[in-house]
């Protein structure tokens, strides 16, 4: 039997304020919680049941799993989701490990074990990369993405620097010299029994821990660069710009409007007359007075922007902020949750 894995424990400290008040992957790209390309990943993949890990505001996760079918995804894909709350952070491959546990007696006839990430938006086709797994006889098979920004991952290095599946040779963890377009790992994986039972009790990563075990003891690990669409949403930046990918049709099975204002606005927004908000996200409920100028910007649910206020590229609005009419966000800046902001250059 094959059974799957949802790491969905992470606070999202770097998606920070959007994360103060919603869990990663409850966070929405083309209407759908993040969580759910991850499940339907594993269903298309003929995985039948799955356990997500859960950690920081898990009743939300929960609800988030409940609802998938009200979302356009995962209507059809007859996957049985379990949830298992970490009572103290267990790192990926010890979360993996004591949510497996869990299963009790049905632990016995799991074969194999695919982890997903539950807070990236993915659609690779994991039925291929599982028969790549079990052909091979690897202990483990990692799906691999070419990346614009690999400094910001873990990069592998395939056997003769192979750029498309092969052994895996070695790690880097986030090399400041990555060159543009090198292979960085999505955090999926496809494990077998063995590698699975190698992984330690307690507090223990895949990336750092058990994988360069595994290769330290002669174990064949392999890589595949998947073929799909791939994008961690870890930061402000990547989860706006994965909403306008699928604005784009770039994710399959989702889409996304772009307003008049050139922003992808929630339908609950409301936007004044003149208002201008190329490359912004609102999220549900936000309401933009009119002649307000922002760009590249996230407003988070229930934010309120007064007239004629302006918002710096890449800002981030806090939920529940209110921007004062006239009122200068900086570039980057991100406002706190609940902020009544009114600062004005001179």
């Amino acid at each position: 039997m094959t059974h799957g894995i949802i790491l969905a424990g992470g606070r999202g400290e770097r998606l920070r304020p959007i994360t103060d008040t919603e869990p990663k992957p409850t966070l929405k790209v083309g209407g759908v919680p993040a969580i759910g390309y991850a499940v339907r990943m594993l269903g298309e993949a003929g995985v039948r049941r799955a356990v997500a890990t859960v950690r920081y505001r898990y009743d939300d996760i929960a609800e988030a799993i409940k609802s998938l079918p009200d979302c356009g995804i995962g209507a059809d894909i007859d996957v049985d989701v379990d949830c298992y709350i970490e009572l103290e952070m267990l790192g990926t491959s010890g979360s993996t490990r004591a949510a497996l546990c869990e299963l009790g007696p049905l632990w016995n006839d799991v074969d194999e074990v695919v982890v997903v990430s539950g807070d990236a938006v993915c659609d690779f086709d994991l039925r291929s990369a599982i028969s790549y797994h079990r052909a091979s006889g690897a202990a483990a098979t990692l799906l691999l993405a070419r990346s614009d920004t690999p400094w910001l991952y873990g990069n592998v290095v395939l056997e003769n620097d192979n750029p498309r599946m092969g052994k895996i040779v070695g790690f880097r963890e986030k090399p400041k010299d990555a060159s543009p377009g090198a292979l960085v790992n999505t955090g999926i994986y496809i494990l077998s029994r063995r590698a699975v039972d190698a992984i330690p009790d307690g507090d223990s990563d895949f990336a750092c821990d058990l994988f360069p075990t595994l290769l330290a003891c002669g174990e064949t690990l392999c890589g595949i660069c998947g073929v799909g669409y791939w994008r961690d949403i870890g930061s402000p930046e990547s989860l706006r710009l994965a909403n306008f990918d699928a604005a784009k049709n770039r994710i399959r099975g989702v889409t996304a409007s772009v307003s008049p204002t050139g922003a992808i606005v929630s339908p609950s927004c409301r936007v004044g007359m003149g208002s201008t908000l190329p490359g912004c996200l609102l999220l549900p409920d936000v309401t933009v007075g009119v002649g307000v100028l922002a760009e590249d910007a996230i407003l988070c649910r229930g934010v309120t922007v007064g007239d004629n206020a302006r918002i710096g590229k890449g800002a981030v609005i806090g939920e529940g902020a209110v921007i004062m009419s006239g009122a200068v966000v900086g570039d980057g800046e991100h406002i706190p949750v609940g902020t009544v902001y009114d600062r004005v250059l001179v």
